[in-house]
């Protein structure tokens, strides 16, 4: 028991120098987002070497590793695209006419939806402050000449560059302080509040456990007794068939049924825990109620 303490001090430690170092390689690089970038992907590479179950130089291992990393490195250099792009496009609209309020509203927004909705990308915050940063590298450009397009060739270079190049150097070094810090420990490390990872179950919602779609209703509805589903079976009735619901567990006292089967018949005042479409709620209590809409079912 003395020695995780210890371990886990060297992985403090270790991460320390991750965060250091990288800020200390890319401080001379053009840009508001280089450092930022640099540090945040430096101690997230760190952090999913250091939680590996298996790790060693073996090429088996190393290619679990490329295989962990290149979704993330790709998906975070996709965020960082499109905030760039945004910048460039609300900076310039603000340049010839659009509030500066309207155009940084924009920027932000569009900005963190783009990143959130990309596949592996490990943070919103890199695609909001690379778009803020060459928005506002925009913004103070004078004026814009004839050849608007060398006007911002220069920001637009110097900031893509500098960022991208930070974005490499970052997971460059957390993958090396990374590795190096993963031969010393005998298993995996992981802190739960690293974005490294996914949570654990209880620090999840429950749609991202249930994998739900925006447009589906978790409810909880009682059977009446002048329901035309009460004494059938749910293979019978076939909620599933014919509205998409799927029925959790059925409540009745003094037992609850989970992962009901079809086979289970419905009974009044069973309360059923269901999943169902939104389109397709008021139909479904209307035919628990025992009221059914002409036309729906």
């Amino acid at each position: 028991m003395k020695r995780k303490p210890l371990v886990v001090l060297f992985i403090v430690v270790m991460r320390s120098i991750v965060v250091g170092l990288a800020y200390f390689i890319v401080r001379g690089l053009p840009g508001l987002t280089s450092s930022f970038v640099a540090v945040f992907v430096g101690f997230l590479a760190f952090d999913m070497i250091v939680a590996m179950p298996k790790f060693s130089l073996r090429l088996r291992h190393w290619r679990d590793l490329v295989l962990l990393l290149l979704p993330r490195i790709s998906g975070t250099a996709l965020s960082l695209a499109g905030g760039l792009s945004l910048g460039v496009l609300f900076g310039s609209l603000t340049k010839i006419g659009l509030p500066v309020l309207v155009g940084a509203v924009f920027t932000l927004g569009l900005s963190y939806s783009i990143a959130a909705s990309i596949r592996g990308s490990i943070s919103s915050y890199v695609g909001m402050i690379s778009g803020v940063d060459m928005f506002d590298r925009i913004l103070r450009l004078e004026y814009f000449s004839d050849e608007w397009l060398q006007d911002l060739a220069g920001p637009a270079g110097t900031l893509v560059y500098g960022t991208f190049l930070a974005l490499l150097i970052g997971w460059l070094v957390g993958i090396v302080i990374g590795s190096f810090t993963r031969l010393f420990l005998p298993r995996g490390y992981r802190s739960l509040k690293s974005s490294a990872y996914e949570q654990p179950l209880w620090m999840r919602s429950f749609r991202d456990v249930m994998h739900m779609d925006a447009d589906t209703v978790l409810l909880q509805v009682e059977l009446s007794e002048d329901s035309p589903l009460a004494y059938h079976s749910l293979a019978e009735v076939g909620l599933g068939r014919d509205l998409g619901v799927q029925v959790l567990s059925i409540v009745r006292s003094p037992q609850e049924i989970t992962s009901p089967r079809g086979a289970d018949v419905l009974l009044p005042l069973d309360q059923l825990v269901v999943v169902v479409p939104s389109k397709n709620v008021q139909t479904l209590i209307s035919l628990m109620k025992g009221r059914v809409i002409d036309g729906e079912v």
